[in-house]
């Protein structure tokens, strides 16, 4: 029975991520964000589970992938398309599409590029046996949860919710082409996994690690929206300025 905990966990990721589709169907876009970061959960302990029960298994790593591709990749465009619709003050109706001007119709295609990018990421990350140390392009599940965060953003009172930022739908759909280019680039993206605690290498992990613990106990999980650009800026960085061990 052990051997089947690490995909009993990857399948409630899977159902998480399809509970998160669910709730933005019904009008209900906070829970559908909050079950992308529940899932996010379940897939960082499948993968603990994975390796301490030493349950790998080939059935589980595609399982995982397909999990992560409805979880982070097609829950959150979802999620993003509700919101891409909702700052753009459209409503569906009958005759929804003809209303449609071509600068909306093709903002609202951009959540459509995070699954394809999604699903090309995951496919290459299961043929790609170097990703262990450091990540090549931005990982799926950093792309889920900063689109799950942005209703988090959105609905708070915070700076942030400034009609001049994240409500202009332009913004959005910058974040997805931009998100979604990280996915699909060969970009050295640090992973946040210590080798050895003495090398210089893993300052920046621990820097991350820190300023993430100090906005999450500030702003609480609205605080993903800005840890996901810290680390990608911090990747961008050190791509310029490489750490020597």
């Amino acid at each position: 029975m052990i051997k089947y905990i690490p995909n009993t966990l990857t399948s409630l990721n899977l159902v998480c991520g399809l509970l998160s589709i669910l709730f933005v169907m019904m009008g209900d876009v906070l829970t559908a964000s909050y079950l992308i970061f529940i899932g996010a959960f379940f897939d960082f302990t499948d993968g603990f589970a994975a390796r301490a029960l030493n349950a790998y298994s080939e059935l589980g790593k595609q399982l995982d992938s397909l999990a992560d591709l409805i979880s982070f990749g097609l829950a959150p465009a979802i999620i993003l398309l509700h919101e891409v619709i909702n700052t753009m003050g459209l409503n569906f109706q009958s005759n929804f599409a003809e209303s449609l001007s071509a600068y909306q119709f093709v903002l609202l295609l951009s959540p459509f590029f995070i699954v394809l990018a999604s699903a090309f990421r995951l496919a290459k990350f299961n043929i790609d046996t170097k990703q262990t140390y450091e990540f090549r392009g931005l990982p799926t599940p950093a792309s889920g949860l900063f689109f799950a965060s942005i209703p988090l953003v959105r609905y708070s009172d915070t700076i942030f919710s400034d009609n001049h930022f994240i409500n202009n739908p332009l913004l959005l759909f910058i974040f997805s082409i931009f998100i979604s280019y990280l996915m699909v680039s060969n970009i050295p993206m640090f992973s946040l996994k210590i080798k050895d605690i003495k090398d210089k290498k893993n300052i920046p992990v621990f820097i991350l690690l820190a300023l993430s613990l100090f906005l999450l106990i500030m702003f609480s999980l609205k605080a993903v929206f800005a840890i996901i650009i810290l680390y990608i800026f911090m990747s961008l960085i050190l791509l310029l300025f490489p750490i020597k061990s």
